[in-house]
């Protein structure tokens, strides 16, 4: 048996016991400027379906309600993954989000009464 004569390190425990959600929290929330909370009516695996581990982490909370988790460096992004998702969601965090979705809101009717006419 051949002896590795490289670097050394010194072995650490792991840094919880769901080693998947780590890493995916590590990858979809955690480098971005903005890290979206939303609790969603929906399934866990419902969601977990439309979104990817590298796009967010997928909380069941009850049968038909999960938590979701994930991030951006656009607080548009943010509200517009939450809202393809197609059911109904509430936001935790962060708080800006919730005057923006307004804002967004806001425009996005008034795109629509231009086609409308009303």
């Amino acid at each position: 048996m051949r002896t590795p004569n490289g670097p050394r390190f010194t072995p650490r425990e792991p840094p919880g016991t769901d080693l998947a959600r780590y890493v995916s929290e590590r990858i979809s929330v955690d480098p971005y400027r903005y890290r979206g909370r939303f609790t969603v009516q929906a399934p866990a695996d419902v969601i977990a379906a439309r979104m990817a581990p590298t796009m967010a982490v997928v909380e069941a909370v009850g049968d038909d309600v999960s938590v979701l988790s994930t991030g951006s460096n656009s607080l548009d992004e943010l509200a517009m993954w939450v809202a393809q998702l197609g059911v109904p969601f509430q936001v935790h965090e962060p708080p800006e989000l919730i005057e923006h979705i307004h804002a967004l809101g806001a425009r996005l009717l008034d795109a629509a009464r231009q086609v409308t006419g009303e």
